[in-house]
């Protein structure tokens, strides 16, 4: 009797796990970051910047994101979604007129950076970028670098602090390099031909998680800065 109560509860169990591996599969994820810089927007605007993000006109999802803020992943069902981006009111959050009114789509198993960020012309926009979350091999860190900033092609450099070893990639605005390195203490920088965007910045690369980084900002203002996300057990 007791074996059958055992395997029965080691069954309920199971099937629970299945069923929620199941709800994940079936669900996409979503990062919202706040990426444009106060007086990029205009000389009078806080330069913490702080928007309200609405989804689809009927739910107010961010309240006052600031500056350089990566808010936590938020799931959805899969679809496609209309984000309206508008200066924060914290009497009446999404209130305001959009400054951006984007259609985002999200699939199945997805996980999805979105950043309000400067485009190429300076006009606010949503940049969205695909997560690989893949599993990352024991003693390595993935890093994915969006470049999100009103800047040409950047040239992106980590420095193994124990080896000294350097890993350089070119990034056109708009992409995401997606390289995996030995986990370790790293320094990282940014720089646009012979200017420096983001000065050399201390960053650890965990075993097996995954380092979303963001260029934001804008070059010509000198307001470049580099937001970092560490996701642990990328397994």
């Amino acid at each position: 009797m007791k074996d059958r109560i055992r395997l029965t509860f080691t069954l309920a169990l199971l099937c629970a796990a299945l069923n929620t591996a199941m709800l994940a599969s079936d669900s996409a994820y979503l990062y919202l970051v706040q990426g444009i810089p106060g007086r990029d927007y205009s000389a009078s605007t806080d330069p913490a910047f702080p928007v309200d993000i609405l989804l689809n006109d009927e739910i107010c999802y961010q309240h006052g994101l600031a500056f350089g803020t990566i808010a936590p992943p938020l799931t959805f069902v899969p679809g496609s979604y209309d984000v309206k981006v508008s200066v924060a009111d914290s009497l009446a959050p999404c209130s305001n007129s959009p400054f951006v009114d984007s259609t985002m789509s999200l699939k199945a198993g997805e996980e999805v950076s979105a950043v309000v960020a400067l485009s190429q012309t300076g006009s606010p926009a949503l940049l969205t970028f695909t997560n690989n979350t893949s599993p990352v091999a024991a003693n390595m860190g993935r890093v994915l670098f969006a470049h999100a900033a009103d800047a040409p092609a950047v040239q992106v450099t980590l420095t193994n602090t124990v080896t000294m070893k350097t890993y350089t990639e070119t990034v056109n605005p708009g992409a995401l390099v997606d390289v995996s390195l030995p986990a370790g203490t790293y320094t990282i920088e940014v720089d646009q031909g012979s200017t420096t965007l983001v000065p050399s910045t201390p960053l650890t690369l965990y075993s097996q998680s995954a380092t979303l980084l963001f260029a934001v900002g804008e070059a010509s203002s000198n307001t470049v800065n580099l937001e970092i996300k560490t996701v642990r057990d990328v397994i």
